[in-house]
């Protein structure tokens, strides 16, 4: 195949497809007819030698020789819309826009509430607004863009080519209890450790798996964990009670002082979890979102070096 043989056209055929998964939306998103676009993802695949996309309900799923092309497709037209984009440069702080993230609760206390402050410190008219972290309806939302954002602690999906995934921090978890608790400041043994009740943090359809997985392995049975979907209502049931509570050390550190809480050290070595941000590639070549993403990545790159 040689260059002269593709024309520009069908590769942002090819890149709006895998951005909207859908001929409808791709042909609304080019400002052409369905048929226009049909037309030419039948070119595209002849070209190819492959399907490129398969129909799975409403959507269409990007083959495996596709996903493999999304990456350069989408750098080309990228190339192409700056070279036609008139030279305005981008100003932060005359944006007037809204971010949504669906995050853990526990990221919307810390790092990305550390984010928002350095975000309108910048750009007044720019707000990041968190909600829950549902792994299947969250990537819809992105998909719908009526979320920008997620950012999970689940492995990154890779069933689908219009999702993009960067590492976003690496989060340590500690144990906190009362600051008047027997074993606060101290190391637990391992007996005494198994026997308490243990807090976690999440929404009931999305467990912290890593984390659970982590103390039932070191012992802490199931009947011993209590999952509350609020870390407010982690905490004061730590402060109520003789249980434990096992959270990000940024949300200890953005609470636990007012709090009254303290470290309490357990009988294994303490752990870290890899997060992820995502968002969906429609959005790559937003510059607001661009830079709210970069803002998003030094902020977290910064937290992970406290």
């Amino acid at each position: 195949m040689h260059l002269k043989e593709i024309d520009a056209n069908l590769l942002v055929v090819l890149d709006s497809l895998l951005v909207d998964a859908s001929v409808t939306k791709a042909a609304e998103r080019l400002g052409r007819s369905p048929s226009a676009v049909s037309h030419a993802l039948a070119n595209l695949r002849e070209i190819f030698q492959d399907e490129l996309f398969v129909r799975a309900g409403q959507r269409l799923v990007a083959t495996a020789k596709a996903q493999e092309l999304a990456p350069t497709v989408h750098i080309i037209c990228a190339g192409i819309e700056g070279l036609l984009r008139p030279e305005i440069p981008f100003e932060p702080q005359l944006q007037e826009r809204t971010f949504i993230f669906a995050c853990p609760q526990t990221y919307e206390l810390s790092v990305l509430g550390e984010t928002r402050r350095t975000v309108r410190q910048a750009a007044a008219g720019i707000d990041l607004e968190c909600r829950p972290y549902d792994s299947e309806q969250s990537l819809e939302d992105l998909r719908q863009n009526t979320v920008q954002f997620v950012v999970t602690e689940d492995a990154p999906r890779e069933d689908a080519a219009d999702f993009v995934w960067r590492p976003f921090n690496s989060e340590r978890y500690v144990t906190v209890g009362s600051a008047g608790h027997p074993s606060a400041g101290k190391r637990v043994s391992k007996t005494a450790f198994e026997k308490l009740e243990h807090i976690l943090i999440a929404r009931e359809a999305d467990a912290p798996k890593p984390v659970l997985a982590h103390l039932e392995c070191h012992g802490v049975a199931a009947d011993k964990l209590q999952i509350v979907p609020s870390v407010f209502t982690a905490l004061l049931l730590a402060l109520e009670s003789d249980s434990l509570a096992t959270l990000p050390q940024s949300t200890f550190r953005a609470v636990g002082e007012k709090l009254d809480l303290a470290e309490i050290k357990p009988p294994f070595p303490q752990f870290e979890v890899q997060t992820y941000i995502g968002w969906h590639r429609s959005q790559d070549r937003d510059e607001c979102h661009e830079w709210v993403r970069s803002q998003l990545l030094n902020g977290a790159m910064a937290n992970g070096k406290d």
